[in-house]
């Protein structure tokens, strides 16, 4: 907005500092300006002020943008408003639902964006598209044949259904016993996928064993969520396709050791070695929801260093998710997406975990008393 227009009050953060997810850097001190749901300047505090400003005053804490999470499903695991609630007092602004039942997580995205209920920018798939009997026939709504499975992501378009998400193996132990089993044919895949891209949809797919995950990839799926087991060939066409992998790996985590999960991750610190695309995601509903940033440690011990981690929840799965001109940097025109946490998240990446403030296209969802004035 130009100097001297009018419009929403202006409001000013001031913390420690704030970090540069491009650089990777935090900058001390920081101020972060907003006028209605956008930022309009991110700066050091000893710049000039802006007149007439309302200022809050964070303290010791450091600035980022607000976190996205590419793989949840808010309808699992408890009530999905409580889960949207815990999402967003997590400091997850933005989250991407992978599959629910009879369509129930774009009813609870559209809520969200009406104001009816509290929760992070939703953007939601339909239902699991997979083979009937296979690993995600969830009450019988797998289908066969490549008619079928166009026919669903056309349904799923109809509701609303901002992508498609296929389930194209099924899980660790499979893929390690049995790296060559894939459930749909590659006619009912390339069917699935061609008809997503025809109507304006990206495609991501639920593979683990090696496979399939090359399957996915040859059929032009936009991220592969769970991957374990691709081979080199696969990565490299991952890369050079800009194809991104979405590891969950924290959900690996909590079940009980297995080979299959020591072998899936010794594959995933050479995945994330090679230098794959990486988007964060948790598959919350697994994991507890709330528990999101949890995940940023299992990244960490998987060999990412932690600006990369955190680049992988904010710039990174931004463009995976198609919003990077909106959402996952602090920076001028920008939705006014911002969190604080208790720590500097470079030093100590559970800082992630010690969220004290949560703001959402300009409005405080969590913070001190005198941010809801």
């Amino acid at each position: 907005m130009a100097p001297g227009a009018t419009g929403p009050e202006a409001l000013i953060l001031r913390a420690a500092g704030y970090l540069d997810v491009e650089t990777g850097r935090v900058v001390r001190p920081a101020e972060v300006v907003i006028r209605g749901e956008r930022i309009v300047a991110v700066r050091s505090r000893t710049e000039r002020p802006v007149a007439g400003a309302r200022v809050l005053d964070l303290g010791a804490t450091i600035l980022l943008p607000g976190l996205i999470d590419t793989h949840v499903h808010l309808t699992l695991g408890g009530p999905a408003s409580g889960n949207a609630l815990a999402t967003l007092d997590a400091g997850f602004t933005t989250v991407q639902d992978l599959g629910s039942l009879d369509y129930a997580a774009l009813r609870l995205r559209d809520s969200i964006a009406a104001g009816q209920l509290p929760g992070p920018r939703v953007i939601a798939s339909g239902p699991w598209l997979g083979i009937t009997g296979g690993i995600c026939d969830f009450q019988g709504i797998g289908v066969r044949g490549p008619d079928a499975f166009a026919r669903r992501v056309r349904e799923d378009v109809e509701h609303g259904a901002d992508l498609i998400k296929v389930c194209v193996t099924g899980w660790v132990e499979d893929g390690f016993d049995h790296p060559d089993d894939v459930e749909p044919s590659d006619e009912e895949l390339s069917a699935a996928v061609a008809e997503a891209h025809r109507l304006g949809r990206k495609v991501v797919a639920h593979a683990i064993g090696r496979e399939g995950v090359r399957r996915s990839v040859a059929a032009g799926v936009s991220g592969i969520v769970h991957s374990g087991f691709a081979d080199d060939s696969t990565l490299l066409a991952m890369r050079s396709r800009g194809i991104y992998l979405v590891p969950t790996l924290r959900s690996f985590e909590v079940r009980p050791r297995s080979a299959a999960l020591e072998s899936l991750s010794a594959h995933m610190r050479r995945q994330l070695a090679r230098g794959v695309l990486v988007a964060f995601g948790t598959d919350a509903g697994v994991i507890p929801h709330g528990r999101n940033a949890r995940e940023f440690g299992a990244l960490i011990r998987h060999g990412l260093s932690p600006a990369a981690a955190v680049r992988s929840a904010t710039l990174d799965a931004a463009t995976f998710v198609g919003r990077s001109d909106q959402i996952g940097r602090l920076a001028p025109g920008l939705l006014a997406d911002v969190i604080a946490v208790d720590g500097d998240p470079l030093a100590d990446p559970t800082a992630l975990e010690r969220v004290t403030f949560v703001m959402k296209g300009g409005r405080v969802h969590r913070g001190p008393a005198e941010a809801a004035r």
